[in-house]
């Protein structure tokens, strides 16, 4: 009887016991929530319903800063309710809309734990985080990277790196991103611009490991249902990229390099004659030099023999309508003009003294030190000599920097820092700041102008300060073209909405006229058009050399050359758009397939094909000889663009291949508006005029909706003012029955100056009288009507020139409605 009234008074204290040593507790925050853990502590913080930084502190750990002003929104002060036990770092946390649950060392985010860390680290001199990989996720983006889009299986540097002549299977190049998406819908964003590392799943399979030298050790988890969600989100979190001006658009002479005034007034002459639109001319490093070696840091038209009226010439070319481009880089040599004067801008040792570059590849060298406003003002004082003789833009060169000691030292007092920096802890925000600089002068001495900065590195938000970075020294190769693909689309995903390549390709060569072409064809559908590689000839003949400019190819491929350039042209107004949505919306101006099908499995396989806006899919030809290529569509009903053929999406094709021209698809229920004056030849985006609108309507049996963009093109404040104008463009097909309906959608601030006159054409022979038009319910007669001919456009089966009718209509800002009935 005692042992059994033991065991009974037992079994109730030992149940009651834990709940009186480990009761939960409920806090309440405001803003932020920190708590500790056997390794350091968290600070959690919301910057949207879906966004959270995570933030660590490691023990003994002092070089925490924060250098980067990447994000620009602020954190919200939300409420926040966390509940956890009074023995364990266990705890739940909960704003309104995102749950935090952290459990055993592992930290978890989101509904099913889309995002779980599952460890942090100290290793080898960096610190960083470890995520666990579920199975069949998917990792893209990071920045530049010659690899497949999916990073899973990979390990590369986060570190702004050169790479001459590379092809595909180089891993780390210019430009660096700590931005990565995943298949399971999340995103990434590692706000440390320190040389670092990502391992994806290569040293362990289930495991996404970042980790960094110095800096604070943070990261943005960002929830989202799809991947337009994620990257949207991540533009709010750090900025949109400001509009170009609309000559940037257009066809841009590049090479390395031009030698002499009198070499670019006559190849500038040959492409007039020819008829190539040109809206700038790019001079590489002889500007300011007649050697590749020993000039870099004159900043100034020194060879008076080769440029002997600077000014004059780029006035010239002002009136007809080409604009002048100067590259700069950020080193001095010790054998330039301005060496001594840059002396005390310039980066240093330990010491504090100017460091000098000894094996720099074009000589002794001190580097500005960018940081620095005394430095800033002294390099910007240079460029604002050459913008009063007429130069418009600006293309920085070397910005990684190219040549960055890890003993070199950065001074960041004027962004609050007190101590010195070395070069690996700031490296990936050199070419960052640089572009800011640009930004920031302009901002003040040209206060309406938009920015035109080509720089081949920066870290993430430098796209709101105008950047156009181009992906480097790609190989003059079939392989080079190929990864070109991987590069753009990959940085495209980590934000960076106007990569582009050296068109043509850059370094080496065999003299490929077909590798020439099918490289324009595909730069045609990129954000820049910018043909450029090396052609040195009698400065250099050991570097292959090889014309960049249409009118100096070989015929035949000279005039298929021209016809990719003026159709660059005709899509100007489309472009122009994608570049609104992209500063408006966020929105990439390229994108792969999975992008805009991701439920679509089959599209997270293709490498070889690319949206171009939402509307234009487009596979370029990456093979020589190539006269047949399978291109899958995605579901939808798809027109092919020359021909008009209609295809049922869901499937793959093949499709006949000729040298001229290459598979283009438009998604149905596109409105395509296009440039093709009647009147005049496109010399230049000055030529275009938004009062005389051309659009072609890819029927649907689905309603669709366009919005067109127009503006001055140049102003810079139009956007924040008011100063544009949105014509919305509503179609579907009712049977036979084609409907439009057109509406402008301007600011109330703003203004039409003029009436337009729009043309509506099909992808299909209107045939007057065979069909019934009517315009706001009344009927169209035959002066309504208009012939368009498009050569390049347009064929028949057996490649003749066939005519199509379009609809003119004049619109002044009242709705109109237009049907259109096919007998």
């Amino acid at each position: 009887m005692k042992k059994l009234l033991a065991c009974c008074f037992i079994v109730p204290v030992f149940f009651v016991l834990p709940a009186q040593s480990q009761p939960t507790r409920t806090e309440n925050a405001i803003g932020k929530i920190s708590f500790p853990t056997k390794k350091g502590s968290w600070t959690l913080q919301q910057y949207a319903p879906n966004v959270v930084k995570a933030t660590f502190s490691p023990e003994a750990y002092i070089t925490n800063e924060n250098i980067s002003d990447a994000v620009i929104t602020k954190p919200l002060n939300t409420a926040i309710k966390q509940w956890y036990d009074g023995r364990s770092f266990n705890r739940s946390i909960q704003w309104k809309d995102f749950i935090v649950e952290v459990n055993n060392g592992t930290i978890s985010f989101g509904p099913n734990k889309a995002v779980t860390i599952a460890g942090t680290y100290q290793d080898s001199g960096a610190h960083g985080f470890q995520f666990t990989l579920h199975e069949g996720e998917k990792i893209f983006g990071g920045g530049e990277r010659a690899l497949p889009l999916d990073r899973r299986g990979y390990r590369f540097n986060l570190y702004n790196n050169p790479w001459y002549g590379y092809s595909e299977g180089a891993d780390n190049l210019n430009y660096s991103v700590p931005f990565f998406t995943s298949s399971k819908g999340y995103g990434l964003f590692f706000d440390n611009p320190s040389r670092g590392y990502a391992d994806i799943g290569k040293t362990n399979p289930k495991i996404f490991e970042v980790g960094f030298i110095s800096g604070e050790l943070n990261v943005y988890i960002i929830l989202g249902k799809d991947y337009k969600e994620i990257l949207q989100s991540y533009h709010k979190l750090t900025g949109t990229q400001p509009l170009p001006p609309r000559w940037a658009l257009g066809n841009l002479m590049s090479r390395f390099g031009y030698t002499s005034e009198i070499q670019v007034r006559d190849i500038l002459g040959k492409m007039k004659s020819d008829g190539v639109p040109v809206d700038a001319v790019i001079f590489d490093l002889f500007w300011f030099g007649d050697s590749i070696k020993g000039t870099m840091g004159n900043l100034d038209w020194v060879n008076k023999k080769a440029w002997p009226n600077a000014k004059e010439m780029i006035g010239d070319f002002k009136k007809e309508g080409i604009n002048t481009m100067l590259i700069t880089e950020p080193f001095v040599l010790k054998s330039s003009l301005n060496y001594n004067q840059s002396k005390p801008f310039q980066a240093v040792d330990s010491l504090g003294k100017p460091y000098l570059l000894t094996d720099f590849y074009f000589g002794e060298s001190g580097l500005i030190d960018i940081f620095r406003k005394d430095a800033q003002h002294w390099f910007w004082s240079k460029h604002k000599i050459q913008m009063d003789n007429g130069v418009e833009a600006w293309w920085g060169d070397l910005g990684e920097p190219e040549k960055h000691p890890s003993n070199l030292y950065h001074n960041l007092k004027d962004l609050g820092f007190k101590r010195l920096f070395k070069a690996d802890e700031v490296h990936n925000l050199y070419g960052h700041t640089w572009t800011k600089m640009l930004y920031d002068s302009y901002a003040k001495d040209y206060p309406n102008k938009r920015l035109f900065s080509l720089n081949r590195s920066g870290f993430a938000g430098s796209q709101r300060y105008g950047i156009f970075p181009w992906t480097g020294d790609v190989s003059r190769s079939w392989s080079g073209l190929r990864s070109q693909l991987q590069v753009l689309l990959g940085m495209s995903m980590s934000g960076v909405p106007y990569v582009h390549s050296d068109a043509g390709g850059f370094a080496g060569g065999e003299g490929d006229n077909e590798l020439y072409i099918r490289w324009l064809q595909m730069a045609a559908f990129t954000p820049i058009f910018r043909p450029h590689g090396t052609a040195l000839y009698e400065v250099d003949k050991n570097a292959f050399s090889f014309p960049s400019e249409a009118a100096l190819i070989d015929t035949p491929y000279r005039w298929f050359a021209k016809g990719i350039a003026y159709f660059r042209y005709t899509l100007l107004p489309y472009n122009y758009t994608l570049a609104y949505e992209q500063s408006k919306y966020g929105k990439p101006l390229i994108a792969p397939l999975y992008y805009h099908f991701p439920k679509d499995t089959t599209t997270y396989k293709i490498e070889d094909e690319f949206m171009w806006g939402q509307n234009i899919l487009v596979s370029p030809i990456l093979e020589k000889g190539v006269t047949k290529r399978r291109v899958f569509l995605p579901e939808s009903k798809w027109y092919e663009f020359v021909s008009n053929k209609e295809i049922e999406g869901g499937k793959w094709i093949e499709a006949e291949v000729q040298l001229k021209e290459f598979p283009l698809f438009i998604k149905e229920g596109t409105f395509l508006p296009i440039w093709s004056p009647s009147k005049s030849f496109i010399s230049s985006t000055n030529n275009f005029d938004s009062t005389k609108l051309e659009l072609i309507y890819y029927p649907s049996n689905h309603p669709s909706e366009y919005s067109l963009y127009l503006d001055d093109g140049k102003t810079k404040q139009n956007l924040k003012e008011g100063k544009y104008e949105l014509i919305t463009f509503k179609g579907i097909m009712n049977g036979k029955k084609v409907i439009v309906d057109i509406q402008t959608n301007r600011p109330l601030n703003y203004q039409m100056a003029k009436g337009k006159e729009i043309i509506i054409q099909l992808p299909c022979q209107i045939k007057y009288p065979n069909m019934y038009v009517s315009l706001n319910k009344k009927v169209l007669d035959r002066t309504s009507m208009i012939k368009q001919s498009f050569s390049f456009l347009r064929k028949k089966d057996d490649g003749s020139q066939t005519q199509y009718e379009g609809i003119k209509l004049e619109f002044t800002g009242k709705p109109l409605h237009l049907e259109i009935e096919i007998e």
